[in-house]
C-alpha cells in the first residue's frame, strides 16, 4: 500500500537527483531562520527583532527564489503522487485518527491528582526508611548506595533492576531490606499521571495522543504525549474498589487492599 506521507518523504530525500531546477536551494534553512524567525536585538542590527526585506535585499531575493523552488517541488511531488491514488481504506484510517484526536480522551483528573499524591507519600516513606537504616543523605543515589554496600562487604558494579534482584536473593538483614526498599522505589513511578496533568485541555480531555503514520518505516500509528499504547495491563480483580480508595485519598486502605 502506497502511503502519501511516506512517498513525500522519499521524494524529498531523492530531490537532489531530480534536477537542479527542481532542487530546493541549499541555503533555504538559513534564509528561513533569517527572515521567518525573530532575531536577537543587538547594537549591530539596531535593536530589531525581525529581519525584513530592506535589511538585506540580496538575501531577500534568494529567499523569494527559494520559495518559488519550494512550490515547484511541491507541484512535482503532487504530479508523482497522482499516479498512486490513496486507497479508500487508508483515508478511512486517517479520518479515524482525526476523529479520535478531535474528540480527545476523557481523563479522571481526581484520580490523577490523588495518584500523584499517593506516589509522593510512598516515595517519602520509602526514602525515610532507607535514610533511617543507611544514614545516607540521599539513599536513592547510586554512588552513595554503592559506597554504603561496600561498608557492608557487598561489592557491585551496578544497581540496575537485575543487579538489585540478585543482591536481594544473596543477602539478608538490613542489606536485603534496603535493597527491597530501593526496588520498590524504582517501581513507584507516576510519569504518565504527570503527563496527563500537563496535556489535559480545559474540558478535561487530552488530545493529540495518536499520530497517523507516526512510525515512518512501518506506517503504523504512533503514541504521543501520554503514550497510552504503553499502558500496562491491569489484572487487579476489584479494580473499581481500588480506584475508589485512591480517589478518596485512603492510601492506607489502598495499600492493604493491594
Amino acid at each position: 500500500m502506497v502511503c502519501l506521507f511516506r512517498f513525500t518523504v522519499i521524494f524529498r530525500r531523492s530531490c537532489n537527483g531530480y534536477g537542479a531546477d527542481k532542487q530546493k536551494l541549499s541555503e533555504g534553512k538559513d534564509l528561513i531562520r533569517f527572515f521567518s524567525i525573530p532575531c536577537k536585538p543587538t547594537k549591530t542590527n539596531g535593536g530589531r527583532t525581525r529581519n525584513l526585506k530592506e535589511h538585506d535585499p540580496n538575501k531577500w531575493d534568494s529567499f523569494v527564489a527559494y520559495n518559488k523552488r519550494d512550490v515547484e517541488t511541491e507541484i512535482a511531488i503532487q504530479d508523482k503522487l497522482s499516479k498512486f491514488p490513496m486507497p479508500e481504506a487508508e483515508w478511512d484510517n486517517y479520518f479515524l485518527d482525526q476523529l479520535i484526536n478531535d474528540r480527545g480522551i476523557k481523563l479522571d483528573l481526581e484520580l490523577v491528582t490523588q495518584a500523584i499524591k499517593c506516589d509522593d507519600l510512598i516515595r517519602s516513606e520509602l526514602i525515610s526508611r532507607m535514610k533511617e537504616i543507611t544514614k545516607l543523605e540521599n539513599p536513592n543515589s547510586v554512588k552513595q548506595m554503592r559506597e554504603w554496600l561496600q561498608t557492608k562487604g557487598v561489592e557491585t558494579d551496578s544497581l540496575n533492576k537485575a543487579a538489585v534482584t540478585h543482591l536481594i536473593e544473596t543477602n539478608e538483614g538490613e542489606i536485603k531490606e534496603v535493597l527491597q526498599l530501593r526496588k520498590q522505589l524504582a517501581k513507584s513511578s507516576v510519569k504518565k499521571y504527570a503527563a496527563m496533568e500537563n496535556v489535559v485541555c480545559r474540558d478535561g480531555r487530552a488530545r493529540g495522543l495518536i499520530q497517523f503514520y507516526g512510525a515512518n518505516r512501518t506506517g503504523r500509528f504512533a503514541g504521543r504525549l501520554i503514550q497510552v499504547q504503553n499502558l500496562p495491563q491491569n489484572h487487579i480483580s476489584d479494580l473499581d474498589e481500588a480506584r475508589a480508595l485512591l480517589k478518596q485519598g485512603n492510601f492506607e486502605g489502598l495499600t492493604n487492599f493491594i
